[in-house]
């Protein structure tokens, strides 16, 4: 039978403390998200929201990650401090999303984009510290207040978070879920009578409501560049998913 030695774990604890102690000691960094935190309540009101690097640890997660779970919504909850990650808005995640890869793996991105003219593969190298991050304006709110062009009644929408992700999953039925972004109609927040509602409205009203849940803030992901092949001039997203975080 084998029985722990508290005197043996201590030993050991100190070899460990010894072989880590010229890791650095403060690693995180104080970031300033898009949004400004206007739509938050930070855990503490009197401290920044701050991340760190990626450890070994947090990698593995990635790879073992359920396929239930979203991998990089786990390294965020691990890396992220102050602010809780199913409130982010899409906008904060994919800032906080740049600066993880950038402070864990360096500033250069390599990675392909596809050619929109002929399909080639254009090999290509980012700075992610140079994107534009467009913040919101002083008078941001969410949620906010909207006057549909037909209906004529005053409707409160709120914007998307990342609880929200799995709402988007199926992109046709996302109209059918768009009812849960719609705080109130002319003052009436029950969900019973705004669903039926909105199934009634006129297209005009529910793309005013799809553009007021929209947004043209935080990083721009838009790159553009010159084909190798073709010299056609494309303007395409940059590719972000689970491989953004592999440095193979």
């Amino acid at each position: 039978m084998i029985t722990n030695n508290p005197q043996n774990d201590s030993a050991k604890q100190e070899i460990i403390n010894d072989l880590l102690k010229e890791l650095p000691t403060d690693t995180a960094v104080e970031v300033n998200l898009p949004s400004e935190c206007k739509a938050y309540t930070l855990e503490d009101e009197d401290l920044p929201v701050t991340i760190r690097p990626m450890t070994f640890d947090d990698e593995k997660s990635i790879v073992t990650a359920k396929k239930t779970e979203d991998p990089v919504n786990l390294v965020l909850q691990k890396c992220v401090t102050n602010v809780k990650v199913n409130d982010l808005l899409p906008m904060d995640k994919l800032f906080l999303i740049m600066k993880l890869r950038e402070i864990s793996y360096g500033d250069d991105y390599s990675t392909l984009l596809l050619c929109t003219h002929c399909g080639a593969e254009n090999p290509t190298t980012v700075m992610l510290s140079q994107l534009n991050v467009n913040p919101v304006p002083d008078d941001f709110e969410d949620p906010t207040t909207i006057i549909l062009p037909e209906l004529k009644k005053e409707v409160v929408v709120r914007l998307p978070r990342v609880k929200d992700e799995k709402l988007f999953d199926d992109s046709a039925a996302v109209l059918d879920q768009l009812w849960r972004f719609v705080v109130s109609i002319d003052g009436h927040t029950d969900k019973s009578i705004i669903a039926p509602v909105m199934d009634r409205l006129p297209l005009r009203d529910v793309k005013t409501i799809l553009n007021s849940i929209k947004s043209e803030y935080g990083v721009d992901t838009k790159i553009k560049f010159a084909c190798k092949d073709c010299g056609g001039v494309s303007i395409v997203d940059l590719p972000i998913d689970a491989s953004f975080f592999d440095v193979n």
